[in-house]
């Protein structure tokens, strides 16, 4: 009862970290985080529109409809800021401007008022109440090969924290090097909202902390920041279930209190 859902947290959480790396590396901005990229906010977007208007189900098969809905978002984000060259400058603004839309489309959406609001309620507020064995390994599988192909991309991220002009010169493709990495950095995003729903500040949160502790290469920061991840969120997640037992808290709500401690 209790591994699928450690497995969960935990996995969702390295991932997030892992993601936040990659953000804040490619975009050189320590304040950057997979929350702003717009993929979570399109996940938690499709969920709903897809429960509230066409039936959806709020569980396994809800999982391909949030990773639809990151991916959608992502396809916008790399076609809107392919001209620039995925400048960091407009790829904030466009990350900003994508999850400013879509964190109001949501709320409006769920102003209809049915008893399906009160599971996607629960979904988005980042649990892992309905996960399975399955969607546990599934995740867990995906978040180890992802993040071995940003250990493999550990050069890249590299030089372009430095500058991109020395990236350049070094004989990185920005334009490609940038499309990989906000690939790989949706791809976990997608990956953990759609098993546990959005989970805020631990991308953000994870990268500093082990930025602090005075990790300094890619790889080194890359596996402290997804170790404190899973902690962060598979602690949440059994805080959540035993602090008011028998009944719950989510694991996205503690996750953001005990990261702001």
């Amino acid at each position: 009862l209790r591994i699928p859902r450690f497995i969960t947290a935990a996995a969702a959480g390295a991932g997030l970290a892992a993601a936040g790396v990659i953000l804040q590396r490619l975009l050189r901005n320590p304040l950057a985080s997979p929350d702003i990229l717009g993929v979570s906010s399109g996940a938690a977007f499709a969920m709903v529109v897809s429960a509230l208007y066409f039936g959806g189900a709020v569980g396994s098969l809800g999982s391909l409809t949030a990773a639809g809905g990151s991916f959608v978002v992502l396809l916008v984000l790399l076609g809107l800021s392919k001209s620039s060259r995925f400048s960091p400058d407009v790829v904030v603004l466009m990350v900003i401007a994508i999850s400013a839309f879509l964190a109001s489309a949501g709320p409006l959406a769920l102003s209809r008022g049915t008893m399906e609001n009160y599971f996607i309620l629960q979904w988005l507020s980042g649990s892992t109440y309905r996960t399975t064995p399955l969607a546990a390994a599934m995740l867990l599988g995906a978040v180890l090969v992802l993040i071995s192909i940003a250990f493999a991309a550990s050069r890249s991220m590299t030089l372009l924290s430095i500058s991109r002009d020395f990236a350049q010169s070094r004989g990185l493709s920005l334009t490609r090097s940038a499309l990989g990495l906000l690939t790989l950095c949706a791809l976990l995003c997608a990956s953990a909202t759609a098993a546990m729903g959005p989970v805020a500040f631990v991308g953000l949160v994870a990268p500093h902390m082990a930025v602090m502790i005075g990790v300094r290469t890619v790889k080194t920061e890359l596996c402290t920041a997804a170790l404190l991840g899973a902690a962060l969120v598979s602690w949440a997640d059994w805080l959540g279930q035993v602090l008011i037992a028998p009944a719950q808290i989510p694991a996205g709500t503690l996750a953001s209190i005990i990261g702001a401690g």
